[in-house]
């Protein structure tokens, strides 16, 4: 029996990488499922997914959450699918109609948006708490009727969503080893540093910057400044030289390219919000990994234990520009250390640790929702 399948989102791009790219067209790959998302921007076939395109994105979040919400609704009905899969926090009233109209339906939620909320600088610092807690009330109310949830990682040994959710799996936001499969490093990088995804202070870039100063190295930054203030704030402390070579937000092709003319990522999240607390490794690491590439990463509790185990970075504070300075130099000098880090990583990302593995979760679990299985 061939299921039909509906992921909506209304806060992502339709390609984005881990709705789109990863958790569609590997579904769409399967015999069993006949898959469609719901996403901004036009509609079109592309890898066996139909993308029911609902138009340009709004760009007040609030008109997004109301009008954008309810065309994604709109379209949903229409389609009349087996189970709905939902990306946002925002569609958290869309999924309760779902429900109530008597569908299967999943949330799909990214992190921890009840902390996260606190962290938001686009919402008064006053507010904060209140709405946190309200969202919280509502995210709660809803999860307890729907089918199933799916989580990225463990943080602190548990999840938001363990007394409230039918269902849960974790679903880490693995590297797809087919990106990886034909790739190998240049033989002479352009890069001594890369950096790609959101570019905030939060996330060590600055001091990143420092360090790759002080030591001489060249950097090539993918992604966009948050906010865009802080790029300013990096101009005028001289860290975006002529040694950075800033490329913006960038596609997976060119992502891949960077990565594989580097001979070092950076990851030095500061210890914020629930950066510290997560069991997973950020995106950007995982990546590294896959394409053999040595990390310098923040030393967390879950960090420092794998690398125990593994061995495929050097561990530091991550804002001290010391420490940073130091595992920099290293792996400049040390092309057999970085060889060695990055040939560990690969092969725990090929054994264990691929997203073509853990696609598997949800396709388990769409089968025990829609075949009537007790979790």
């Amino acid at each position: 029996m061939t299921y039909k399948i509906c992921h909506i989102t209304t806060a992502h791009d339709s390609d984005d990488v881990r709705i789109f790219r990863k958790e569609c067209v590997s579904l769409a790959k399967e015999p069993d499922f006949d898959v469609y998302l719901i996403a901004p921007g036009p509609s079109r076939k592309e890898s066996n997914v139909h993308v029911v395109g609902i138009g340009d994105r709004p760009s007040s979040r609030l008109k997004r959450a109301i009008y954008f919400s309810k065309k994604a609704y709109k379209n949903a009905m229409i389609l009349n699918c087996d189970l709905y899969h939902f990306h946002d926090p925002e569609l958290l009233r869309v999924a309760a109609k779902l429900k109530r109209a008597g569908k299967h339906v999943v949330f799909d939620s990214h992190e921890d948006t009840r902390k996260q909320i606190k962290l938001k600088t686009y919402i008064p610092s006053i507010l904060r708490t209140a709405v946190a807690r309200i969202y919280g009330m509502l995210q709660d109310k809803v999860v307890k009727h729907i089918d199933g949830v799916v989580f990225p990682t463990l943080v602190d040994g548990k999840t938001p969503f363990d007394t409230t959710a039918k269902r849960l799996i974790i679903v880490d936001n693995l590297p797809l080893l087919s990106e990886f499969k034909n790739v190998t490093l240049s033989q002479k990088p352009k890069y001594d540093i890369c950096c790609t995804g959101s570019l905030t202070y939060d996330r060590g870039i600055k001091e990143m910057l420092d360090a790759a100063k002080q030591t001489q190295s060249t950097v090539c930054l993918a992604g966009n400044f948050s906010p865009s203030t802080f790029k300013d704030e990096l101009l005028k402390e001289d860290l975006l030289e002529d040694n950075v070579d800033f490329r913006g937000y960038c596609g997976r092709d060119d992502i891949i390219n960077i990565l594989r003319h580097s001979r070092i990522v950076v990851s030095n999240i500061h210890d914020v919000g629930q950066y510290s607390h997560i069991e997973n490794l950020p995106t950007k690491v995982y990546e590294a990994m896959a394409m053999g590439l040595p990390v310098i990463l923040s030393n967390f509790p879950y960090t420092a234990e794998l690398n125990n185990k593994i061995d495929f970075a050097i561990t530091v504070e991550p804002d001290n520009v010391k420490q940073l300075v130091e595992a920099v130099k290293y792996l400049k000098m040390n092309k057999v250390e970085r060889q060695r880090l990055g040939e560990n990583g690969r092969k725990y990302i090929e054994r264990k640790c691929n997203w073509e593995l853990e696609v598997r979760k949800i396709m388990n679990m769409y089968h025990d929702i829609l075949e009537g299985n007790d979790d």
